[in-house]
Parts: C-alpha cells; sequence; structure tokens
C-alpha cells in the first residue's frame, strides 16, 4: 500500500521522478524560496516505493509510467545534481547549505507573530534587540510591517528599518534560537527555515505604505548613518509598475508632463493592467494611435526601455513632491 505523502513531499517526489534533465528545467523556473522549500522536503527523502511514486504521478499526470525499483537515489543527492545542472554553481552551493530537512525546522513562533495585530506586535519588538525586530518584521506581509513601525516609538523606527535594509542571508540555527524563544509567549502555529528575509527591496515595499511625515522622518533619520542607503529605499520605493496605484485624475496629470517617445517605449514590458491604466486616461484616438505604435515597435535594448520607465517615473515622484498626485502610499496626505 503506498505511503501517504504531503503535498510539498509528493511535489519533491514528482521532480525526482522526472530525472535530472526535466527536473533542472523546472527548478531553473523556480525562485529561491521555492527551490528552497521543496529542496527541505526533497533532502528528507529516502528511496521511494513504486506503489508510492506510481500514485503520485498518475495524480499530477495520469499518464506517467511508474518505474520498476523506485527511485534509486536519496533526496539530497537528486537535488545536488539537479541544482548544479539549473544553476549557478555558487548559488546551487549557496542553497544547498541553507537545506534543512522538515524534522529540524522551527516550531512556529515567528509564524504567530505574523497573526497579531500591529499594535501588539510593536509592543513586543519595542523591548528588542533592533536586529531581532529587523528579523521579525522581515516575516510579516509589508502591509502588517509598516503598520507596525507606526506603532513603535519614534526613536527606534529608523534603525529598525535600517537593519531590515541591510539584512540578508539569516542561518538557520539563528532563525531556531528566535523562533523557539517566540514560542515561550506565543502558542507555536506552523515551521519557518533559514530563507533569505528583508533587503533593501523588502523596507523600501515597507516604506512604500508609509504615510508621508512616518517615511520623511525616518530616511531623514537614515540620511545621517547611512545616505547611500537612504537613498537606495527612496529610489525603490515607488517602481514603474507602481503607476497603477496613482488614481485616474493623477494619470492625466503625468501624460501631460512626459514625453510620448518615453511612454511608448516604456510600454514594451509593462504589464497589461498598467497599459490598461495608461489607455483608458487618454482620448480614444490617441489610445488607438499608441496601441499601434506599441503593435509595429521593434525589438528595443531593455536598458532603453528601463531608462524611459525611470523618466516616466521621475516626474511621477515630482509631481508627487508638488503635492499634484499621490502615487498610492499607505495613508499619505490627503490633496486638495
Amino acid at each position: 500500500m503506498a505511503k501517504n505523502y504531503t503535498g510539498p513531499e509528493k511535489a519533491a517526489i514528482l521532480l525526482m521522478s522526472l530525472g535530472e534533465e526535466h527536473a533542472a528545467a523546472v527548478l531553473a523556473n523556480m525562485d529561491e524560496r521555492e527551490i528552497q522549500a521543496i529542496g527541505n522536503y526533497m533532502s528528507s527523502l529516502g528511496d521511494v516505493d513504486v506503489p508510492s511514486m506510481d500514485s503520485i504521478t498518475k495524480e499530477f499526470y495520469h499518464s506517467v509510467e511508474a518505474g520498476t525499483g523506485g527511485l534509486g537515489i536519496a533526496g539530497m543527492d537528486f537535488l545536488k545534481m539537479a541544482l548544479m545542472k539549473a544553476l549557478d554553481p555558487a548559488k546551487a552551493t549557496e542553497i544547498l547549505n541553507n537545506i534543512t530537512t522538515p524534522g529540524e525546522e522551527m516550531g512556529g513562533g515567528l509564524e504567530t507573530v505574523r497573526m497579531l495585530e500591529p499594535k501588539t506586535i510593536a509592543t513586543f519588538l519595542t523591548n528588542e534587540h533592533p536586529q531581532t525586530a529587523a528579523i521579525v518584521m522581515a516575516h510579516l506581509e509589508p502591509q502588517v510591517a509598516s503598520l507596525t513601525i507606526r506603532e513603535l516609538p519614534e526613536e527606534i523606527r529608523m534603525e529598525i528599518v535600517h537593519r531590515l535594509a541591510t539584512l540578508e542571508r539569516v542561518s538557520p540555527s539563528i532563525i531556531r534560537e528566535l523562533d523557539e524563544a517566540l514560542q515561550n509567549e506565543f502558542r507555536a502555529s506552523g515551521a519557518v527555515s533559514g530563507n533569505k528575509l528583508g533587503g533593501v527591496e523588502v523596507a523600501a515595499h515597507i516604506m512604500g505604505s508609509l504615510d508621508r511625515a512616518t517615511e520623511t522622518s525616518i530616511l531623514s533619520a537614515m540620511d545621517e548613518v547611512d545616505p547611500d542607503m537612504a537613498n537606495e529605499i527612496r529610489n525603490l520605493r515607488f517602481t514603474y509598475e507602481d503607476i497603477a496605484k496613482i488614481d485616474d485624475h493623477g494619470i492625466q496629470l503625468v501624460l501631460k508632463e512626459i514625453n510620448q517617445e518615453d511612454l511608448l517605449i516604456s510600454l514594451k514590458t509593462a504589464s497589461e493592467a498598467l497599459k490598461e491604466k495608461w489607455f483608458a486616461n487618454m482620448s480614444e484616438r490617441a489610445a488607438v494611435m499608441l496601441k499601434e505604435d506599441l503593435e509595429s515597435l521593434g525589438p528595443t535594448k531593455i536598458s532603453d526601455v528601463e531608462k524611459a520607465q525611470q523618466k516616466i517615473v521621475g516626474e511621477c515622484k515630482k509631481l508627487e513632491e508638488e503635492g499634484k498626485i499621490s502615487m498610492g502610499g499607505g495613508g499619505g496626505e490627503e490633496l486638495v
């Protein structure tokens, strides 16, 4: 009788049943967190028996024939070979070094924090070391993290955001120690592993959800201790795709300020949602002409597309600084 496996275990077994070449192709299309997650389960698998493999492959494909001798290879060995084929050796080694088996993962203190109210989280973090607070913040959804920052005492906000922005890979042992400490106060409800946390992108995302006064206060204070990081967060706080967050009146103001050639080139890699946002705020004739120009636009250097997008984002930021538009933050000042 085939053993009952969990969903992640089935995914790991299915990948192994594909063989190294096909598994490598699949892994190459997954992001690092997904590889890390499935790798944790793959590393704990031994030789999977035929009935289990047959049941799993039929469940997913209904047409894959089962082998006759199980997989014949341990999960970690298979993972090493597949990752080395799918990724740069240095990146593959980095992921492998952070693989932990599911049985060794943390209990759930950090997962419990994610379910608390921002004010409760802030009260807890106020008495914690800023580095500990940054790790906890990195586990929160950006919107929850931004609400939590607003509840923190002003004198510690900047240091926590700065540490969050400079946070990179945290070892599983450190996460485990923190997770176990949190379990003394919160009911365990899940597991987390030592994946990449924080980073300037996460910090910028969170800052983008803050009201203007709080954001300005934090970045002004950060200018004193790390101006380069403060500027990097400012630059990442609003991306070209974030233009979709601007209301229709704001989009119409932006259209008056930008070069139409820049707009055309910027649309080359834009999402369909953002394209429709632009088109909806033009006259019907202008929208039709722009769509035709876009369809006839030949191959374009990605550097030219990014340059055009950056110019448009620059105009958006200028209009925002002048108080003419709101760029979709989490509670910016009301326009009058």
